[in-house]
């Protein structure tokens, strides 16, 4: 059976009222700690950043401080490729070895940098690559150089021919290839192993963007939080009605996205999730793999897509992962990075099993058998609630829970007929009902029916 994007609740005609959906869950035991059965270490990271070599206003050693007053023991470092030389590669390397010790881990990695429509871009980046450069390196030529992706000021989608041979090229390294800021663009054929289904610099932009075009703060993070979800629900939202500047009644956000975007460079319309290119969930691409029409899953990562990592008020960390990994060494982060062992957060805690299997792993079930998950989710910060528990089975919420505390354990048992998976959403928000709520995602554990 085909998926179907989940509906979690009657779609208002206004953004405000539209949060009440569009904000999500996590998952972990009251310690973030995985439990006694599983042989991991709860490690937090980052995976998407720049320095100066690039876009970026800060140092490896600038990200470092940042990072660790903000728990995170791992961050990725991914200049943009087309920026780097051979020495400032080097460099890279050498100044994550040594930003590296026991409590620590940076590690060098790069962007590979295509379109920039506003909302669809071909970037990927390149975890495990130990050199960025095809060929002879003398030449210094990057995948996206070798392989250009065609400018798409239309907005209609990234170019699949360029972005598959990227993946190609970060596969034969040995290396793991996440599409970046996908706004629901991710096609099958681009062969990528992660999707960022949240990236704070994407919710950040469009939320800028908004606030240009009069939209209060509160509404503006809204519009933010809705684009950045096309990533994890596909059309789902695109024709919802929205408040727009100008016009009396609320109009398709198909068509506010349209028209908003011609006020802004390229100054030409821009038709997100258009006919041509249809926005593709998060669950599709899980379902593909159940169906068995890729060979294997792509998951799902949180990054902050830091570039101001050299200010006070550095995005690094904001957004990212709560990884389940055996050990603090780069060869342990990208086995787990590269098995979907680990959830995506900006606030949340989660750890969640089917019969012991762990995130990004299979449980083997007999038809009619039990599925017997196991979540333990944690507001995390101070003063947050979790306001809602979603569990999604094949693309459906199959249950949704209220716990309004800070810790919630839940044991539920599911009967199974299909081969499918389970996957877990998390929403916090202040108790105090001031300020911005906070989610989190695991990956999914899939069932295998004999």
């Amino acid at each position: 059976m085909k998926a179907h994007r989940s509906v979690l609740g009657i779609l208002s005609v206004t953004l405000v009222a539209a949060l009440a959906f569009l904000l999500v869950p996590a998952l972990v035991d009251s310690g973030g700690r995985a439990s006694a059965e599983q042989p991991f270490t709860l490690i937090y990271y980052d995976g998407h950043m720049h320095t100066t070599r690039s876009d970026g206003s800060g140092s490896v050693a600038q990200i470092k401080a940042t990072a660790q007053v903000r728990g995170l023991g791992a961050v990725i470092i991914t200049d943009h490729c087309t920026s780097l030389t051979q020495a400032e590669w080097a460099s890279l390397v050498a100044e994550t070895a040594a930003a590296s010790d026991g409590s620590f881990l940076a590690l060098p990695a790069f962007e590979i940098t295509g379109s920039e429509g506003i909302f669809n871009r071909g970037h990927m980046n390149a975890y495990n690559v130990a050199d960025p450069f095809v060929g002879d390196d003398a030449l210094e030529r990057c995948p996206e150089e070798v392989w250009p992706d065609p400018l798409n000021p239309a907005g209609t989608g990234a170019n699949p021919e360029s972005l598959a041979k990227w993946a190609d090229f970060v596969h034969s390294q040995g290396g793991i290839a996440n599409h970046n800021h996908t706004s629901g663009s991710t096609d099958l054929g681009y062969g990528v192993n992660n999707i960022e289904i949240y990236n704070q610099s994407h919710v950040d932009d469009v939320a800028y963007y908004a606030s240009l075009l009069g939209y209060p703060p509160q509404q503006a993070w809204q519009f933010g939080i809705t684009l950045n979800n096309f990533a994890i629900y596909g059309e789902r939202d695109v024709n919802m009605l929205v408040p727009f500047p100008g016009f009396p009644t609320p109009i398709p956000l198909r068509l506010a996205l349209y028209i908003a975007t011609q006020f802004f460079p390229p100054n030409i319309g821009q038709w997100l999730g258009s006919p041509q290119a249809p926005l593709n969930s998060w669950d599709d691409l899980l379902m593909a793999y159940v169906e068995g029409d890729v060979d294997t899953p792509t998951f799902g990562v949180a990054n902050s897509d830091a570039h101001n990592t050299g200010s006070p008020g550095s995005d690094v960390g904001v957004a990212k992962n709560g990884l389940y990994a055996k050990a603090l060494t780069s060869t342990e982060v990208y086995k787990a990075i590269k098995a979907g062992r680990s959830f995506a957060t900006t606030g949340p805690s989660l750890n969640f099993d089917i019969n012991g299997e762990f995130m990004g792993d299979t449980a083997e079930i007999a038809s009619g058998g039990s599925a017997n998950l196991n979540l333990t989710v944690n507001a995390a910060t101070p003063g947050y609630i979790l306001y809602k528990i979603r569990i999604v089975k094949n693309g459906e919420v199959l249950q949704t829970i209220s716990p309004l505390s800070p810790t919630h354990q839940l044991n539920l048992a599911d009967t199974v007929t299909e081969d499918g998976y389970y996957r877990i959403e998390v929403e916090s928000v202040p108790a105090s009902g001031s300020g911005l709520p906070q989610f989190a995602y695991s990956n999914p554990v899939f069932v295998d029916v004999p």
